[in-house]
């Protein structure tokens, strides 16, 4: 298979960038990046990406798209910044995907994303997740993680209190509950991986807790 990811500067997509370059099964692997990538790799193919012009992409055939994009309110300054990065941008790249021919995509959304959500980030992850699906990719797939557990090189206070928390509290998560468990970035882009090898037509939302399992 022949695979593009967006995002694989990110805290998940630079592990999903390192799974798929493992897997011989993926041929070839186009990263679209705004600057160049540290990594190289026979398989590996760096394309230069303006996001404000994504349809300006050349079209060549593939496979499988990911999107790991995503930021927050804080760093893009506004509301509409957020919004034009977790939803434009998402929307543009699937659209983009369709023309190439791309049978699958797989998204990282939010838990809680809902398009009728009064709150504001859940219900921009639920819009872009409703224009992605009127794209019509045949095998389309949205994970929505609980609170992402990293080790980031950017400190957000607030965040990384939530994790610890979660951590001691990860055996409480039972049943019902699990979902609402943190999750390993690495866990995320690798159930992202596995999921694209085997993947169903169709729409997919997939949990936390089930990012990790086999359909």
């Amino acid at each position: 298979m022949k695979a593009v990811i967006a995002g694989s500067t990110g805290e998940i997509g630079k592990y999903l960038l390192q799974f798929l370059l493992a897997d011989e099964s993926f041929t070839e692997v186009t990263s679209l990046v705004r600057r160049r990538s540290l990594i190289e790799h026979q398989r590996l193919h760096n394309l230069s990406i303006d996001f404000e012009r994504i349809n300006e992409l050349p079209l060549s055939k593939f496979d499988v798209l990911f999107i790991t994009l995503g930021t927050t309110i804080k760093n893009a300054g506004s509301q509409e910044a957020f919004r034009k990065v977790d939803l434009d941008y998402v929307v543009d790249l699937a659209q983009w995907g369709k023309q190439c021919g791309a049978s699958q995509v797989h998204i990282v959304s939010s838990m809680g994303a809902n398009a009728k959500s009064s709150v504001f980030y859940s219900r921009v992850k639920g819009e872009m997740q409703e224009s992605v699906k009127a794209v019509g990719i045949e095998k389309t797939y949205f994970y929505q993680p609980s609170l992402l557990d990293s080790e980031r090189e950017e400190k957000r206070t607030g965040e990384r209190i939530g994790v610890i928390l979660f951590r001691l509290l990860r055996l409480l998560f039972v049943g019902p509950l699990k979902k609402y468990a943190s999750i390993k970035v690495e866990d995320v882009a690798k159930g992202m991986w596995l999921k694209s090898k085997d993947a169903f037509d169709g729409v997919h939302i997939i949990p936390s807790d089930k990012i990790l399992l086999t359909e």
